[in-house]
């Protein structure tokens, strides 16, 4: 059982429902299993009433675990691993997938991530276009994508949606960007609050992040992302094609 961080971005009911998740997970309550009265959970988790039934309302809602009046609650199914292809950007490669790209928006903000004035070769603080979305998958969010373009490439984004919601396609049709070359760095690491916030999971839960930077034609970087994948029970299938 991990302790409550009362200082986290993450709600606690949504600390306990991750870590009674990670104890199932685990096999130290099995499936049919009788979790401990609430009483017990309030007191090993230091915990209000209410915010554990919160906790444990979201894990029936999806399915973990179930109600019996008058007897307890039991353990309904453990999580799954989910299989996931995992797309790296590659050169003239599209992605054929059913994940889908939810919640995108584009902001003109100044560049103050070193990553972004590295690899675009900008000054600190000049502004740049910076998109964020979502990843979703059957309905959950799996992913969150960070991705900056310099103004000049491509001037006016913010201001138009995006060609049939696709980042590339806008670049090719819009802006005549074709990509030259693709740089791809593959990391893995834990998750801070704000991002296990997002993707639903607990902080420092496993997590695997692509950063890639797009060459223009002439050899200009024309973007700098960042996508963080869930790893916490996932495998990951890579497919690269020649």
């Amino acid at each position: 059982m991990k302790k409550l961080d009362r200082k986290s971005a993450i709600p606690l009911y949504q600390q306990i429902s991750s870590d009674i998740l990670s104890r199932i997970s685990s096999g130290e309550w099995e499936i049919g299993m009788q979790l401990p009265s609430e009483f017990q959970l309030c007191e090993e988790y230091g915990s209000s009433r209410v915010t554990l039934r919160q906790a444990l309302t979201k894990l029936e809602y999806e399915g973990f675990i179930e109600k019996n009046r008058g007897k307890g609650t039991f353990v309904k199914t453990k999580p799954g691993l989910t299989i996931q292809d995992l797309f790296i950007p590659q050169v003239g490669v599209k992605r054929k997938s059913d994940i889908e790209s939810k919640n995108i928006k584009i902001v003109v903000s100044p560049a103050t991530n070193p990553a972004v004035i590295e690899f675009l070769r900008l000054p600190r603080d000049t502004n740049v276009a910076f998109l964020t979305r979502d990843f979703v998958k059957a309905g959950r969010i799996i992913g969150i994508n960070y991705a900056w373009f310099p103004l000049n490439k491509v001037p006016g984004i913010t201001e138009i949606p995006l060609e049939n919601n696709s980042v590339t396609e806008t670049l090719q049709k819009r802006y005549h960007i074709s990509f030259s070359y693709i740089d791809n760095y593959i990391e893995s690491l834990s998750m801070d609050a704000e991002t296990a916030h997002i993707l639903n999971t607990s902080l420092y839960s496993p997590a695997l992040k692509i950063s890639s930077v797009y060459f223009d034609t002439d050899g200009s970087p024309v973007e700098y992302s960042e996508t963080i994948w869930n790893g916490r029970d996932t495998q990951f299938h890579i497919a690269l094609s020649n």
